[in-house]
């Protein structure tokens, strides 16, 4: 495999950095979106932005706002749309946006527990904006429940596989799942939901991201002591979880951090953080952003190679998408926390990886 890092953009004042940044490449339009995080707190988000390319990524507009995507305040609590991943659906020929809600109170630093929603907006070409958020209904048992930062699945009739997690009353760890949701171009709609997945540890199995590959579909969960992997047959029924490994056995020392799939060519990769890279000072390992070749469900160690520099900034949340033919793309923001991050050269880049063989 070969690739090539670029940077989209960068500048930090030390007050608000862009996160979240994820996109998507459709035949005529690439649209790339993200948010701003107020780093004097935790995890407190304004609404989302949008940022267009016509040249395959090689260059973009700048993060515009989406009056669509702003924060909606409603009885003293704040709602605004996160953790959100564009995907082209191919059926539509739209662009649709996926994504989870943070709430906060009055005053409040960070996001309230217990309010999570799966959201969905769909962009306009003609307007050139996104649509006002709406949210998926979702069934009894699964009113906190979101899809954030989730890879999802259309099949080829153009439903779509989408990975969610959720709370139970009563249960400190989360569940994961995944539902099939119909999409005619303007609303997502539930249809059904498989088997539950978790880990008896602290906050469970959580943010799950799907691949479909060769005819079996994947799915890689984090959870806050390690990666794991599942598969299925179906897309919804997922069995044969168990710990990300190298292919000798030994474990992939990945933890409390979501992991995406890329495909390149004919091969399924892991794009992952981990210890043991010299980044001790980096924020849960966060730094660089390795890949390595899928096989039997367990990496091939001697295919990794860091897609990113490491520069004291964490890169954990970050997405990977299809670029045309064969090819995957990258994307992620340096997320400026903890406060001193910048000394080892951060200053909030957006870089993009183009990868084929």
């Amino acid at each position: 495999m070969k690739f090539e890092t670029n940077t989209i953009r960068s500048g930090y004042d030390r007050k608000k950095c862009l996160v979240h940044a994820r996109c998507c490449f459709a035949p005529d339009i690439a649209v790339a979106t993200a948010q701003y995080l107020n780093v004097a707190g935790s995890d407190l988000f304004d609404g989302l932005l949008m940022s267009i390319s016509h040249d395959k990524g090689k260059s973009w507009s700048e993060f515009s706002v989406q009056e669509g995507l702003r924060p909606v305040v409603e009885d003293g609590v704040t709602t605004v749309g996160c953790d959100a991943t564009p995907m082209f659906h191919k059926k539509t020929e739209k662009i649709l946006l996926l994504g989870q809600t943070a709430s906060y109170g009055e005053g409040d630093m960070h996001p309230v527990s217990g309010r999570r929603q799966s959201f969905y907006s769909v962009y306009d070409k003609e307007k050139n904006t996104f649509s006002k958020m709406k949210f998926i209904k979702m069934p009894t048992g699964y009113e906190v429940c979101g899809n954030g930062s989730g890879q999802s699945v259309e099949l080829a009739n153009g439903d779509l596989l989408i990975p969610v997690y959720y709370c139970v009353p009563g249960k400190r760890n989360m569940y994961s799942a995944v539902m099939r949701c119909t999409f005619d171009g303007t609303d997502v709609e539930f249809r059904e939901i498989g088997n539950s997945l978790t880990v008896e540890i602290e906050r469970g199995a959580y943010e799950p991201s799907l691949a479909y590959h060769h005819g079996v579909y994947y799915m890689t969960l984090r959870s806050d002591e390690c990666g794991l992997v599942a598969k299925s047959e179906d897309g919804l029924h997922y069995t044969d979880m168990h710990l990300w490994t190298w292919d000798d056995g030994e474990l992939l020392q990945n933890y409390n951090t979501q992991q995406h799939w890329m495909t390149v060519g004919e091969n399924l990769y892991l794009v992952y953080t981990r210890r043991g890279a010299g980044n001790d000072h980096v924020f849960r390992h966060r730094a660089p952003l390795f890949t390595a070749k899928v096989e039997n469900m367990h990496l091939v160690r001697g295919t990794e190679v860091a897609l990113t520099p490491e520069r004291g900034a964490r890169c954990g949340n970050f997405g990977v998408t299809a670029y045309g033919e064969g090819k995957a793309a990258v994307m992620v923001a340096e997320w400026m926390q903890p406060a001193g991050c910048e000394k080892y050269g951060s200053d909030n880049t957006i870089f993009l990886t183009i990868a084929e063989e």
